[in-house]
């Protein structure tokens, strides 16, 4: 029952996408992985590529804690190419700490010792964690700029002008506790940054997590993954989106509007853009399974693929054209025994039933049951719930073993669920279905 299209790795745990870039030819899909059992522990860096999103080639392992700086994690981070190398970019852990009777696993989040961590690799295959590594951000000391514990996570990409852009999320002392907030750095040569802005808001949450920040069509937007930005029963850390404007020669943040959840299930985190093939901006994000499968040898999962564009300001969400050519047969019935995907067009009575995952309007919001088919966990939210719709209530839904994936109005929202135990019973109650599709291999 492992999903048939959906990114795992072969076994054990992963959470965040790392280092996800077009490469001499394929993407590269780097994640963050404890190679060792079914939950989170001391981070490598697991390795696939792939050239449809579809068929996955899987590699060993590329960064492992190696040095003295990163001894206790290679934490997430980015990649860039320059002059035909592979550059990876990653928040290296020590403990403060350790923990005697199990390494693997920290006292607390107060024993961590954050630094920022160079690793080149000629042809995105081969890695030297001997030799190959450098640092390139020392540890934070001063509380005032950034957090010794709590900064991590850098994004680097080229500039229009020709410089070296990094991003790395943090959080400082406020009023009300902590404030979020991302350091900005610039490096001539990619290796060599040196700190030159920040942005900071004490109204989202307490630490950022996962900073990106890209254009599209004129308009700048950030995504991050701000901790403790919720109150129960929802998860206190979830990713989020916001448009702002961006200054290349200050490194100049400037807030444009409010921030939006990317995915209102609110299982998605940590998301990571990159350019495809065609340049387009596309996404992948972590679906956090908190517990594994009964019986499965891996935890985790990534979302399908997914197109970033800007309409009006607002971005919308798509899934890559790579598998929506997966899915190449009409058929007059879909069944929870394979992936498909399912066109329907809801109205305020609608009601459908998934095998336990429920799904109806109320209040003019579409709102996503799946009590029945979830696990019980203190920062799992059962019922969610979309923003109002304006009366418009067209999904499109993907299916795979373990997820649902669904598009609202053209992808204006989306909300995705982890599921688990579905039965094969499914209803629809005044719902038009426009179109069902699986894949056929003929």
């Amino acid at each position: 029952m492992r999903p048939k299209i959906h990114f795992t790795a072969p076994y054990h745990w992963i959470n965040d996408p790392n280092g996800l870039i077009y490469y001499q030819g394929k993407y590269h899909i780097f994640y963050q992985h404890f190679p060792y059992e079914n939950f989170w522990g001391t981070m490598h860096w697991g390795h696939a590529a792939t050239e449809d999103f579809l068929h996955f080639q899987h590699y060993p392992i590329a960064l492992y804690p190696s040095k003295l700086y990163d001894r206790n994690g290679c934490f997430s981070g980015s990649a860039i190419e320059k002059d035909g190398k592979l550059y990876l970019y990653y928040t290296a852990i020590r403990y403060a700490k350790e923990n005697p009777e199990y390494v693997h696993i920290q006292y607390s989040d107060d024993d961590l010792i954050a630094s920022q961590a160079l690793m080149i690799s000629d042809d995105g295959f081969h890695f030297d964690n001997k030799d190959g590594k450098q640092k390139i951000i020392d540890v934070i000391e001063d509380e005032t700029l950034g957090d010794v514990r709590h900064t991590r996570d850098p994004k680097v990409w080229k500039m229009k002008n020709g410089k070296y852009a990094l991003i790395v999320g943090s959080k400082v002392p406020s009023e009300t506790g902590y404030s979020g907030e991302v350091l900005l750095y610039e490096s001539e040569d990619a290796v060599h940054f040196t700190y030159k802005n920040r942005f900071l808001d004490d109204r989202i949450g307490d630490m950022w997590e996962c900073p990106d920040l890209f254009e599209i069509d004129g308009q700048y937007f950030m995504i991050f993954s701000p901790e403790h930005i919720n109150q129960p029963p929802q998860p206190d850390s979830n990713a989020v989106i916001m448009p702002v404007s961006f200054d290349e020669e200050t490194m100049t943040i400037t807030k444009q509007g409010d921030y939006m959840y990317l995915d209102y299930g609110l299982d998605f985190y940590a998301p990571q853009t990159f350019l495809d093939e065609n340049h387009q901006r596309t996404m992948l994000g972590w679906m956090r399974m908190r517990e594994p499968v009964k019986g499965e040898p891996w935890t985790g999962l990534y979302i399908l693929p997914r197109h970033l564009t800007c309409h009006q300001g607002h971005i919308y969400q798509s899934i890559h054209p790579h598998v929506q050519k997966y899915f190449n047969k009409k058929v007059k019935q879909a069944h929870l025994k394979q992936p498909f995907y399912m066109h329907v067009q809801c109205n305020d009575q609608s009601y459908i039933n998934f095998g336990g995952m429920k799904l109806y309007i109320e209040n003019d919001c579409l709102v996503c049951d799946r009590q029945q088919v979830s696990i019980v966990h203190e920062k799992v939210c059962q019922i969610n719930a979309t923003p109002k719709l304006n009366q418009q209530y067209n999904l499109e839904i993907y299916y795979d073993y373990h997820i649902f994936e669904i598009y609202i109005n053209g992808g204006y929202y989306v909300l995705s669920q982890l599921v688990y135990d579905l039965s094969d019973e499914m209803t629809f109650d005044n719902v038009d279905i426009q179109e069902i599709r699986v894949h056929s291999h003929n």
